[in-house]
């Protein structure tokens, strides 16, 4: 049952006005699932509306947002301004103008659609919905979705004119309790099913579907769908509300999805209303994607439609006066011919009588001369009939010219400007967070803007008035490529687009935008390992710092240049240059913490600066600055600790802090710390079964607790309990081999478990079975061989996997040497050296380098 009519009220609550400072509530004026709307007198003495909002049924940081979007800039035309508002836990309010009739009543009704819905359709009706779509246009122009939109909702001023209210309430996310309003039978069903996706910007989509149902029930009187039920429960003429209404919202979306053709009941009067009608069809589809993106496009739509509509009157009356010159013409031709054919007649009877009427009288004669007057007359007006005709005609030609050029002219735009604000849309969904995954039919997708783009710039090659439309094109191709991972073809678009803007007025958003580009080219080479990543940095930053900081978001400017410091940080670590890496990982990081205490609310920030720290720890380990790593661990710890109590779902998040855990625990075996190790290993612990819980297939989150249970054996090894750390041993060498009988390219697998081979190699040692540790010990260095030789497979850094090795050559000679292997001991010790020496001529002060060089020179003198 979608539908349950209780023979009860549901328990709205009706709210008493609180006491709020400035104001006098008068009386309540109306009730609805998310509060009530009091009649209030301000300290001026003028009358306004108090909305008093019910906590549980709104979400007031989303109410709050929207509504200061809409109030940057002024209010929207078509939008109802808020004149003060409170969005505190425990009072939440809008004051807003009081639109009621004129006289005494008029604090108990509002001039709202609800009011009189039953008068429709009327003559008006198609004026409405074109004011509804530019209020709802002017609204999604400011980020805004209404997402609530009802006859109820929508008010009507002193003027007319359309005031649209109580936005971002009702079925929203984050909310606690939903009441049934009759928003619910306008809504889209994948808002019905998921309000969620609110915050996912699908509700622009969910606006063009209630504009096209609320649209249809205006012109028609009648739900395009599920009419007979929806009438049922909506509330009657003239009163906003129907109580003891429960709605299944998931059986009513399938309903309406069981019914996707809809028929209107009266055939269309013209073509142009068969026009008009074509746009409100397309936003009553089911699927949204086939929906318009955005009341934008459809309200500029509606505006084409007008205004081919007043170029076809034009056409018109140009076509009138052709056919009224036309007429005129012919009058005077047929005049003409008469004329002539008098004159020609008089003359003939003339010469035959001329000699008879010689002594006719001088009046004959000035008779005759009138004839020819009037001949000439009459020709010079067949003259400059056919002088207007010619003018005319040349006329209308010019006209028709005109039209066609400027027809073309509106649709060129509208096409460009419809395609570049799906493309921003769709860009905006998965550029949002970094750990957002890609939309399915993602490449699909991009192929088709691509091949949308292309064909607009080859269609408008000649128009020069459209040239700053063609030079956006140009940048949203680069923007394809770089979304699409092209880099070649985004280097060369991104210089077209460079290059088309060189002659057009740039403000300072747009040359962050491009700048902005510039720097997602650079990462994109760099994911790749392109030569060309360290000049595409450069170029960057030099777009960026030429960039006015008073003019753009004073937040935005310094993040780009610190996301750009820490990843050309990355590059230099690469490339060995640690120092200089270190240096921009710590500007980047006191750039984004400067900038996350301004903007707490941000967490793709603490995402990256908890980034910025965990690479900054990895060059101090390689750097030998183990203490110094360790805080930074615990920095960045603090950090992912902030967000996943933002997002404790975040599978991504919990991963990089068990991470952390671990890394803290293997800094504090290095220092001697058994206690800190042991807290920061069962933390780690804890972390990654939660994980494994909810995502048991994770492979990265099991090869992390196999390697985990490794070093905790060490510390039960080091504590004295061999056996338990034995079984620590052996089941994380279970579940690694496991992992790379099914992944052998997992470099990062494959090094874990040699690890936990050598360690286990060492115990076994211990206990005496020196053949037994050197068969271990020369497995795993076997397998971190191949990952020194194999370049394809991507894992730990290479100075990481020759310290790694150079240790283990050395446990591995120890071994050999004890058992009395004195030639493959010399080896083994030989190796080790060459690695150690390898090192230190990279870092030339490490203490740690060089005394374990010394050691392997040591053995070697002593094996001889």
């Amino acid at each position: 049952m979608d539908w349950r009519v209780t023979n009860y009220p549901i328990m709205v609550p009706v709210m008493e006005a609180p006491h709020i400072e400035g104001l006098r509530p008068q009386k309540r004026i109306g009730v609805g699932g998310c509060g009530s709307v009091f009649h209030a007198v301000d300290e001026d003495g003028k009358s306004v509306a108090l909305k008093i909002f019910d906590q549980k049924a709104i979400s007031r940081e989303l109410l709050q947002r929207m509504t200061e979007r809409l109030e940057v800039g002024g209010w929207p035309q078509g939008v109802m301004p808020v004149e003060s508002a409170a969005f505190e836990e425990g009072q939440t309010y809008w004051t807003m103008p009081l639109v009621g009739r004129a006289g005494p009543e008029a604090e108990a009704l509002p001039r709202c659609l609800q009011r009189s819905i039953q008068d429709y359709p009327k003559e008006d009706s198609w004026a409405l919905v074109k004011s509804l779509a530019c209020a709802l246009a002017a609204m999604h122009e400011r980020r805004v979705a209404h997402g609530n939109l009802k006859p109820g909702n929508v008010f009507f001023a002193e003027n007319g004119a359309v005031l649209l209210s109580d936005w971002a309430i009702g079925n929203m996310p984050g909310i606690k309790q939903f009441n049934f309003t009759d928003a619910v039978l306008y809504q889209a069903p994948e808002q019905l099913r998921n309000p969620a996706g609110y915050l996912e910007e699908k509700g622009y989509r969910w606006d063009v579907f209630a504009f096209g149902v609320l649209s249809y029930r205006i012109l028609t009187g009648r739900f395009p769908r599920c009419h007979d039920t929806f009438i049922f429960v909506a509330p009657p003429p003239g009163e906003t509300r129907k109580e003891g209404i429960q709605a299944d919202l998931t059986k009513v979306s399938c309903n309406l999805e069981a019914q996707p053709e809809f028929t209107w009941p009266v055939a269309s009067g013209s073509e142009q209303e068969t026009d008009w009608r074509g746009w409100i069809d397309r936003c009553l589809q089911l699927d949204a994607a086939q929906r318009p993106f955005s009341m934008m496009e459809v309200a500029a739509g509606l505006e084409a439609l007008e205004k081919r509509i007043e170029a076809d009157a034009e056409r018109e009356g140009l076509l009138d006066q052709r056919r009224r010159a036309e007429k005129r013409a012919s009058a005077f031709f047929g005049a003409a011919a008469l004329l002539v054919a008098a004159v020609v007649l008089i003359g003939g009877l003339w010469q035959l009588s001329n000699e008879n009427h010689k002594r006719k009288t001088a009046g004959l004669e000035t008779k005759t001369m009138e004839a020819e007057a009037s001949f000439m007359r009459a020709e010079a007006s067949v003259m400059q009939a056919a002088s207007e005709k010619e003018v005319a005609q040349n006329r209308m030609k010019q006209a028709e010219s005109l039209l066609s050029y400027e027809r073309d002219l509106a649709i060129s735009r509208l096409e460009a400007s419809r395609s570049i604000g799906d493309h921003l849309f769709a860009w905006a969904m998965e550029k949002g967070n970094r750990r957002l995954p890609p939309l399915d039919g993602r490449e699909l997708r991009l192929k088709r803007l691509e091949r949308y783009f292309e064909d607009f710039l080859s269609r408008t090659a000649d128009i020069k008035d459209l040239r700053d439309e063609r030079a956006k094109v140009r940048l949203q191709l680069a923007e394809v490529s770089l979304a699409a991972g092209d880099a070649p073809q985004a280097s060369r678009r991104l210089k077209e687009a460079i290059n088309a803007w060189k002659d057009l007025p740039m403000d300072a958003e747009m040359r962050l935008r491009m700048a902005t580009n510039s720097l997602l080219l650079a990462l994109l080479r760099q994911s790749v390992s392109d030569p060309e990543t360290k000049a595409d940095f450069l170029a960057a930053r030099q777009a960026l710092e030429s960039i006015p900081k008073s003019e753009v978001d004073a937040d935005r400017l310094p993040q780009l240049l610190a996301i750009l410091d820490f990843n050309e940080a990355k590059l230099f670590a690469a490339g060995g240059d640690d120092a200089k890496a270190l240096e921009q990982l710590l500007r980047a990081t006191q750039t984004l913490n400067s900038i996350a205490d301004h903007r707490p609310d941000l967490a793709i920030l603490r995402s990256e600066l908890a980034a910025c720290y965990l690479s900054s720890a990895t060059i101090l380990d390689a750097m030998g600055s183990l203490g110094d790593a360790r805080e930074v661990r615990a920095l960045a710890t603090t950090e992912l600790l902030k967000l996943s109590k933002a997002d404790p779902e975040n599978a991504a998040l919990r991963l990089d802090l068990a991470g952390c855990y671990t890394a803290m625990a293997e800094s504090a075996i290095l220092s001697g710390d058994v206690g800190a190790a042991e807290s920061n290993s069962n933390e780690a612990m804890t972390l990654l079964d939660q994980l494994l819980v909810s995502q048991p297939d994770n492979a990265e989150a099991v090869a992390r607790k196999a390697a985990l249970l490794g070093l905790r054996a060490g510390v039960m090894r080091d504590k004295g309990f061999a056996a338990e750390a034995m079984d620590g041993y052996n089941e994380g060498i279970r579940i690694l081999e496991a992992i790379k009988a099914s992944a052998p390219q997992n470099a990062m697998v494959s090094f874990r478990l040699a690890m936990l081979w050598w360690q286990k190699g060492r115990m076994i040692g211990i206990s005496g079975d020196r053949s037994g540790e050197i068969a271990l010990i020369q497995k795993a260095r076997d397998l971190m061989g191949k990952l020194e030789t194999d370049s394809s497979m991507r894992g730990p850094r290479p100075e990481q996997l020759q310290n790694s090795g150079a240790y283990l050559l050395g446990d591995l000679g120890h071994a050999m040497q004890l058992e009395n292997q004195k030639e493959e001991a010399t080896k083994a010790f030989s190796e080790a050296a060459v690695l150690w020496e390898n090192l230190l001529a990279s870092r030339p002060q490490s203490e740690e380098y060089s005394e374990a060089l010394s050691w392997c020179r040591q053995r070697l003198k002593d094996l001889r």
